[in-house]
């Protein structure tokens, strides 16, 4: 919730912290650990660059550092499945999907 001081609201920190979502689809570099930890290693650091343009190098460290922690303990997908990460200030989740092909469901023009 955001406090009130005069004529000026303050967000609440949680608000203000960034958080991650990385949807990766599956690769075959993917099959093993070195190649799924080099593809993450990238995203981390791609992430990381685009938050530091937002956020303070103190807010981004936290969840950087979180979304290393994953990196360096994340599964590699079973059966060519996607991945998604999310991380935030609070929690780290992990998902595995199989992706869906939308071209099968387009409607005619």
């Amino acid at each position: 919730m955001n406090k009130r001081i005069g004529n000026y609201q303050i967000a609440n920190e949680r608000e203000t912290m960034p958080r991650i979502s990385l949807i990766i689809e599956y690769e075959l570099k993917m099959k093993d650990k070195k190649g799924l930890f080099n593809i993450l290693k990238a995203k981390a650091d791609e992430v990381e660059k685009e938050l530091l343009r937002d956020y303070s190098e103190e807010r981004v460290t936290r969840v950087i550092k979180k979304l290393r922690k994953v990196v360096n303990k994340v599964k590699c997908p079973p059966n060519g499945k996607n991945m998604g990460i999310f991380v935030s200030p609070v929690a780290e989740k992990v998902y595995y999907f199989t992706p869906s092909h939308l071209e099968k469901y387009r409607l005619p023009h």
